[in-house]
């Protein structure tokens, strides 16, 4: 009996192996069984690790395949490594592939669910990105480029004030995108640079916004019904307590008040009233908190990461920094002067940001869930099958852009730049789901480099260049709060 029972239950055993580690193999997908687990697992509750380094192996070694199989757990899952995939995936089929991969639950991270980077639902998603585009728009950008002005020149002056000083280069970055996030959207006068009590630098700093720890990471993307298990958050309880209430304060002074700005509390002020008037249900204190919640976390960090970036890489290229500056100044010696169309018109200023863009890929992968049964490479995925791209492998790939180490931004020239193949830089991700703010986060990225360089030689703060940056592998690859630079002030009377 008990042999029979021993002998049952490792055939029961191995057809479940069989069953649940052949799924890619039903559909003659190459895939890896165990590996995922094995590398994943010791990184993250041994070593406190994120799995970046699993998609650039399985990329490296696998890409020749066009699509990867693999299991999180027993789930399986799918690695896209053909730029020709990608743009099914995300403009081709897009009806099919709507959703993120990212699980985020509602009643754990109430304010980041607002997202729309993280919404469901093909609806949703277009109401929570409408909300945020409207703010966007490029009249918008045209009516508040002199508030940025007014925050640049705040950041010079801070800089000019420290005398040579080595200055944390993401703190000054950070501080500048607060302002305009602060300035811009919430029609708050700027103080980062001046203030040090000022709340939003204390609560709702880069560490408090999205600082998620790997596991957290690991069970949003992989193992979501542990997230409410142990109430992984993305977004700090201090930092969405602190959007709570500012929000709610604001709305209340402005309606008791009467006071009407053009801006994003303004906008959704007048949805809510609109809707309420309609009688449909309005949006709750908290959910207008999620919705100035995303407009600051999508202008602060990943903008400030990439800005210091790109500081860094002009103090490193300084025959890059001095061309740049150059073609700045030809346009004008006076950093107010810059409007959209001459910002736009900056070309050599256009291939050095994405450049740097292309080589510090602060999302180095993004993801997908199969909302509809489709078909991708002749092969059949079902619904609810996680699909992810990894856009920092691509950048990387010397297939693509060769010696991608090297900072280069004749890559992007007028004359080179149609032979990047499509779909394989995608600092932004690509189709309706793109980056609603990136437009905005270059703005501003542009906008402080015209001050600084018309203002300053950026230099490194020490012997070794670039290979003093630190960087923080978090969610997100950013600079470290280690990692410096000089600022040497330009002698000539750049006004005239």
């Amino acid at each position: 009996m008990i042999a029979e029972a021993i002998v049952v239950l490792i055939i029961t055993s191995y057809l479940s192996y069989i069953w649940l580690f052949g799924f890619w193999d039903r559909r003659n997908v190459f895939n890896i069984k165990f590996g995922f687990t094995l590398q994943t697992f010791p990184k993250i509750l041994i070593r406190n690790e994120h799995i970046q380094d699993f998609f650039v192996d399985l990329y490296t070694k696998y890409k020749s395949h066009g699509i990867v199989g693999f299991y999180a757990m027993f789930t399986p899952m799918l690695l896209v490594t053909d730029p020709e995939i990608v743009k099914t995936v995300m403009v081709k089929d897009f009806n099919k592939f709507t959703d993120t991969g990212i699980e985020i639950r509602k009643d754990v991270d109430p304010l980041f669910a607002i997202n729309p980077f993280v919404a469901k639902g093909i609806e949703k998603w277009k109401e929570l990105r409408s909300i945020q585009a409207a703010n966007l728009t490029a009249v918008r950008f045209k009516e508040i480029i002199p508030t940025i002005h007014r925050v640049a020149e705040s950041m010079v002056d801070y800089v000019r004030e420290k005398k040579m000083e080595p200055i944390t280069a993401q703190k000054l970055s950070f501080m500048y995108t607060v302002d305009n996030a602060c300035s811009c959207g919430f029609g708050i006068e700027p103080s980062a640079f001046t203030d040090t009590e000022n709340n939003f630098i204390k609560y709702a700093n880069s560490d408090k916004l999205f600082n998620p720890s790997p596991l957290t990471m690991y069970c949003h993307l992989f193992i979501p019904a542990m997230t409410s298990v142990l109430k992984l958050r993305i977004l700090s309880e201090e930092a969405g307590d602190f959007f709570d209430s500012f929000v709610k304060k604001m709305i209340e002074y402005r309606t008791s008040s009467n006071i009407t700005k053009n801006d994003l509390i303004n906008h959704i002020m007048k949805i809510n009233q609109k809707l309420k008037e309609e009688n449909k249900p309005a949006y709750t204190n908290l959910e207008l908190a999620g919705h100035c919640m995303t407009f600051y976390v999508d202008s602060t960090a990943t903008s400030a990461s990439q800005l210091t970036f790109f500081l860094f890489d002009l103090a490193d290229n300084p025959e890059v920094q001095e061309k740049l500056r150059k073609e700045i100044s030809s346009i004008s010696k006076c950093p107010s002067d810059f409007d959209i169309e001459k910002i736009n018109s900056i070309n050599y200023l256009n291939m050095a940001i994405n450049e740097s863009i292309r080589i510090h890929t602060q999302a180095t992968w993004i993801s997908r869930t199969c909302t509809q049964d489709s078909v991708i490479a002749n092969t059949p995925i079902p619904k609810g099958t996680k699909v992810f791209i990894p856009i920092g492998q691509f950048h990387k790939d010397p297939e693509y852009f060769p010696d991608p180490n090297k900072f280069d931004p004749e890559r992007f020239s007028e004359e080179n730049k149609d032979s990047i193949p499509k779909y394989t830089f995608l600092p932004f991700g690509e189709g309706p789901r793109i980056c609603v703010g990136f437009k905005f986060a270059l703005l501003q990225i542009k906008l402080a480099v015209i001050f600084l360089l018309l203002n300053f030689t950026i230099l490194p703060s020490n012997q070794e260049g670039k290979e003093g940056i630190v960087i923080d592998n978090t969610a997100f690859v950013t600079p470290g709060s280690s990692s410096k630079l000089k600022f040497k002030p330009i002698i000539q009377d750049i006004s005239q």
